[in-house]
């Protein structure tokens, strides 16, 4: 059984919205956008799911490379949502492989931004995190996530992944205990995997971001997972949208049947 979480274990994989870092920043403003985990080297517009002209620094391959591994599995109009796709070097103490970022108060536009220097150590896991930070997107740009009256995860509709995963993985308890704790509470993360082996990894106990995001990736590289896990696997089974991505990563080749250790509920 290969040990997927020991070479995680230094990896912040991060979801900045209007609530966190930034409120609306523009695409190519290098300077707000590389203030958490170091400045951007390299940023390019990205118009109906296609990159679209450098917007600050220089071509760099290594970007180019990183945005190939993305629409490896999804569509132009798939990724809509993105409005800006970055390089940086990563000169913070924090160990980031990429990480996605809203780019407007209404989270309809996005940026994802990856660490060249692992991409060109590690482009496996980049790979993986790419795929994680890209569920992040659809969950918060899906119809109905900002709707009123509909709670943090906006209105249950057949297109708001998060609703419908909140109402089906999360009880009425824990999501109190989001808004009474924060949404990144190690502490009670550690609770809820301990508590639950349903959840496919700590991270993923953290909130129903995390959870969704984690779980996509192992369905989406087709990883064999625990019995306890496997509703969570089904689920995005349901969504022909997501069957399509996970497969086109098998036609390229690149799905990983092997077993991660799951180490929550022990």
């Amino acid at each position: 059984m290969f040990s997927f979480l020991a070479g995680l274990a230094a990896v912040f994989l991060v979801m900045q919205t209007n609530g966190g870092v930034f409120g609306a920043v523009d695409e190519c403003d290098a300077n707000r956008l590389g203030q958490a985990f170091g400045p951007l080297s390299t940023i390019y517009r990205v118009d109906d799911g296609e990159l679209n002209g450098i917007c600050h620094g220089t071509d760099d391959p290594t970007v180019f490379d990183a945005w190939s591994q993305l629409t490896l599995f999804t569509t132009a109009e798939e990724r809509t949502p993105l409005a800006g796709f970055a390089g940086f070097r990563n000169t913070s103490s924090q160990d980031v492989l990429a990480y996605a970022t809203a780019l407007d108060r209404d989270q309809s536009k996005y940026m994802i931004v990856v660490n060249l220097d692992m991409l060109e150590l590690d482009p496996w896991q980049v790979r993986r995190t790419i795929a994680h930070e890209f569920a992040h997107v659809i969950t918060r740009s899906a119809q109905g996530v900002g709707s009123d009256g509909c709670g943090s995860f906006g209105c249950v509709s057949s297109t708001n992944y998060m609703a419908l995963w909140v109402d089906r993985f999360w009880s009425a308890e824990e999501q109190q205990q989001l808004e009474e704790n924060g949404f990144r509470n190690a502490s009670e993360a550690r609770r809820r995997c301990a508590a639950d082996s349903s959840f496919p990894t700590e991270y993923a106990a953290t909130n129903p971001y995390e959870d969704f995001s984690e779980s996509m990736e192992f369905f989406l590289f087709s990883n064999t997972v625990p019995s306890s896990v496997q509703p969570r696997i089904q689920f995005l089974s349901s969504f022909p949208e997501l069957v399509r991505m996970r497969d086109r990563i098998t036609t390229a080749g690149l799905a990983d049947t092997r077993r991660f250790l799951q180490n929550c509920g022990i």
